[in-house]
């Protein structure tokens, strides 16, 4: 097997306390051909400062992309990052949340090999919730008649048993995610219009659209602290954003029957909750169906 180089990416914003269990992950690794490109959106500096302190306690080389506290979106980070792993001539490139816990120093390794050996453009773990440690996400597929990208098996006991050792999927979220050069070049930046939430359903849609497969290892397992960063989906900005982004994912991806379907879906959907839940909510998932209907 060759020793390809891995560029990490990983988008800081606020949540420093999650920023040791990560570097401290990174630290078990026994890849050593990586390099880490940290891209801070944080409205403080404090992030950054931690991290680039972790960064040099674990000796891990790290370029830091610091956007001065204006926080230009999940998808505008990840672009940033990637495209300076591209220019610095990464054969991969792996998004990664830092709210995660991998305690496997094989990760690294192994999504390699696998990608290597195997001729893999998408690699990903298993991904389990933390501190629950039941399924977050062991595959996904793309349900274009209501707009979503179900996780298989969510919130169920994990058993490496009941599953392929490498098993094939249309989706995976990018919280922990390595793509080839490759792929980056075929299906192009994320779309930085989404800012938060379906970037990584949009990006996966055109990957997938265009041929490419997500492959899973079982044995694989990382921890990921679900909502660490946006404080939920529940809250104004993720109720916003999920309803917003939805309709312009249909709006931009889906065509005929589909899109039809999908549309009225979601706005009736929408309706009903606006009918059973709070003012917070009821005002950012009306301000969301009418910036979502708006966007082009």
């Amino acid at each position: 097997m060759n020793n390809p180089k891995i560029g990490l990416v990983t988008v800081l914003y606020n949540s420093p306390d999650v920023l040791s269990d990560f570097f401290s992950s990174l630290a078990l690794q026994n890849y050593n051909n990586y390099f880490l490109y940290v891209v801070d959106n944080s409205s403080s500096p404090e992030p950054i400062e931690l991290a680039k302190k972790l960064s040099a306690d674990f000796n891990i080389p790290t370029l830091f992309i610091d956007n001065h506290g204006v926080n230009v979106g999940v998808a505008a980070g990840n672009n940033q990052g990637a495209k300076a792993a591209y220019v610095h001539e990464c054969d991969y490139i792996v998004f990664l949340n830092n709210d995660l816990i991998f305690e496997d120093p094989n990760i690294l390794q192994r999504l390699v090999f696998e990608a290597e050996t195997k001729k893999l453009d998408m690699v990903g773990p298993t991904i389990l919730n933390y501190p629950e440690k039941k399924i977050w996400y062991c595959g996904g597929y793309f349900d274009e008649y209501k707009a979503l990208a179900p996780h298989n098996n969510i919130d169920k006991e994990y058993n490496t048993s009941d599953y392929q050792e490498v098993h094939q999927h249309a989706y995976a979220p990018t919280c922990f995610l390595m793509v080839s050069r490759r792929l980056w070049e075929a299906v192009g930046e994320m779309d930085e219009k989404y800012f938060a939430y379906y970037d990584d359903t949009d990006f996966l849609f055109r990957a997938y659209k265009a041929g490419f497969i997500v492959n899973v290892i079982s044995s694989l397992i990382i921890y990921h602290k679900v909502g660490a960063s946006t404080g939920g989906d529940l809250s104004y900005f993720g109720m916003y954003h999920l309803t917003r982004n939805r309709l312009y994912f249909i709006r931009k991806n889906l065509k005929g029957f589909k899109r039809y379907i999908a549309l009225s879906f979601v706005l009736l959907t929408r309706i009903y909750i606006v009918l059973m839940t709070s003012n917070t909510q009821k005002k950012a998932i009306c301000k969301g169906l009418i910036d979502g209907l708006k966007m082009k």
